[in-house]
């Protein structure tokens, strides 16, 4: 096929990617943004629900991107047309959530602020401090987990338990858990199979194995229809999209 006729399709993580974790996006990064975004086909994938992408993104980006893969893209909102394209049900087993509460109960951290584990389409999302932490307790656990690896180890003893779940560390505090298949790489499967002659680039800051933007990664490479650029950050993000394309 011929590099020049295929069309590119951007996709981009939410959290870490083009805002600081759970932040709202600079308004200077927005301006940059908005403006890079004329001409291309855009979409956001994120483990986020829709609700928070929109606490996150100011309508003017919305409005400009083709849609939003929420919730590891087990919900897809087509924007252009306004309406829930797919969204995928799944009800955690009992002995899942025995697992994560004594994971929060046996926790060495030593505040705990409430809503650990949170359901969402098609996947939960695990937090030890919880998702009512603010944004000093956010930061607090984050450093403690970097040198604790918590996240890392409830993380590798759900997978040996669950093989059939798909288990891994999302955002700044949490985990993200859905069965197996079900994560981001749906949102680069429906661009393949929708889309013609399709040019996949993929930005997010968990590429690594054991992320939650892994998988769409890996898809990626096996299907040889793209790339994927790991970033630290929103400015990093930026300065790529202005150098690159």
């Amino acid at each position: 096929m011929n590099e020049q006729a295929r069309n590119n399709f951007f996709l981009f993580d939410v959290d870490g990617t083009l805002t600081s974790p759970r932040k709202y996006i600079d308004p200077s990064d927005t301006i940059v943004f908005l403006s890079w975004m004329v001409g291309k086909s855009v979409y956001l994938v994120t483990g986020s629900d829709r609700k928070k992408v929109m606490q996150q993104m100011p309508m003017s980006i919305l409005a400009r991107c083709e849609g939003v893969f929420c919730s590891m893209a087990n919900q897809f909102f087509d924007n252009k047309r306004d309406c829930i394209v797919y969204s995928n049900d799944w009800s955690p087993p009992a002995n899942l959530l025995n697992d994560l509460n004594n994971f929060l109960l046996k926790s060495e951290y030593d505040t705990k602020c409430g809503n650990h584990i949170e359901h969402r389409p098609g996947m939960i999302n695990f937090s030890v401090v919880g998702r009512e932490a603010g944004d000093t307790e956010r930061g607090r656990y984050s450093d403690w987990d970097k040198l604790h690896k918590e996240r890392a180890s409830i993380a590798t003893i759900l997978r040996n338990k669950y093989q059939d779940l798909d288990v891994n560390i999302g955002g700044q505090i949490s985990i993200d858990i859905n069965p197996k298949g079900a994560n981001k790489s749906q949102a680069s499967k429906w661009i393949r199979e929708n889309k013609e002659n399709a040019n996949i680039i993929f930005f997010g800051d968990k590429c690594f194995k054991g992320g939650n933007d892994y998988d769409i990664c890996l898809d990626i490479q096996r299907n040889k229809d793209g790339v994927f650029w790991q970033v630290s950050g929103p400015r990093e993000t930026l300065e790529i999209l202005q150098e690159q394309y």
